[in-house]
């Protein structure tokens, strides 16, 4: 399996490039990271554990409390690696358009797993010398194993996003990435891609 330690040499310098903490803004600490992550985690597990909604409004606030908290278009380009580069400016546009849905998508079915159970901030930890944040959390379950996530942080203009999680050792951008490489492989294209995750996203409603 995939830690979040061991992957940081892989995607965190990459991220730096794009996430920039603006001008003056004031620097955030390991509590500040630790507070954020509570707050999102708890928020983000009411929202989807609220049976009293329909599934799809659900869904729709999740995505706002998603898009104010990661870093969405980080995560895209670092999930689609050497390919944006090639990518036209249209495509660019449609690919970071249906990654924003995909990945709200999976978070959504796999998070909603976790809903009523609780959830505890293990240690908080940065800015590390390249200004990352690391969150260990997990989810306690009665009478079945504790979830572990660790959260990746990184400060932006507006504050600090996420810019992985990884659940029970694995890192959902690294997974991403191995898995759109394969399907570029596969399809040939960054349109095929694009086609893909939109199948992708119809299975995922039926599960």
């Amino acid at each position: 399996m995939v830690s979040l330690r061991s992957l940081r040499p892989v995607f965190v310098l990459f991220f730096m490039a794009i996430v920039v903490m603006a001008p003056g803004a004031r620097a955030q600490s390991a509590q500040d990271a630790s507070a954020m992550v509570s707050s999102l985690a708890n928020r983000a597990l009411q929202i989807l554990g609220d049976k009293s909604i329909p599934l799809a409004e659900r869904e729709a606030n999740f995505r706002v409390l998603f898009t104010e908290n990661f870093h969405i278009r980080s995560i895209g380009v670092f999930v689609l690696g050497r390919h944006w580069r090639r990518a036209t400016p249209a495509q660019r546009k449609a690919y970071l358009d249906v990654f924003e849905r995909f990945i709200v998508k999976t978070y959504t079915v796999r998070l909603r797993q976790y809903t009523g159970e609780k959830f505890k901030i293990i240690r908080a930890m940065g800015p590390d010398e390249r200004g990352v944040y690391l969150v260990d959390s997990e989810i306690n379950r009665p009478d079945r194993n504790k979830i572990s996530l660790s959260w990746t942080l990184r400060r932006a203009k507006a504050g600090l996003r996420v810019v992985d999680i990884v659940i029970q050792n694995l890192s959902m951008a690294q997974t991403q990435r191995e898995d759109f490489a394969a399907i570029i492989r596969r399809r040939g294209s960054i349109d095929g891609l694009i086609s893909a995750l939109e199948e992708k996203m119809k299975k995922l409603d039926k599960s």
